[in-house]
This record gives structure tokens, sequence and C-alpha cells, in this order.
């Protein structure tokens, strides 16, 4: 019994923090602008062309 009160507060809590984020608006998240993509894409081409060098 006490594992299934265990799940149901985790569920509860989860429930909780998920509105709670779902509330924020950009102020509290910040935002993602044009250079935050242009670091991801570079990030994500060079990474793996130096592994790849590094592998041979």
């Amino acid at each position: 019994m006490s594992d299934e009160k265990n799940t149901a507060d985790l569920i509860a809590d989860l429930e909780r923090r998920i509105e709670t984020m779902q509330n924020m608006g950009d102020a509290e998240l910040g935002t993602f602008s044009r250079a935050d993509w242009i670091f991801l894409i570079l990030v994500s081409i060079v990474i793996p062309v130096i592994v790849a060098v590094i592998a041979r």
C-alpha cells in the first residue's frame, strides 16, 4: 500500500511541476535565438568530424 501511495504522490508532484513549467513565460525560461541555432548546428557538425578524424 505504501508503494501505491508513493507512486501517487510522485505522479501528483510531477503533474504540478509540468503545470508550473507550462505556465512559465519566456521571461522565466529565456528565449531561443538565431545564435543558439547556429551554435547547435556548428556543434552538431564539428564534433562528429573531430571524432571521425581522431578515430582514423
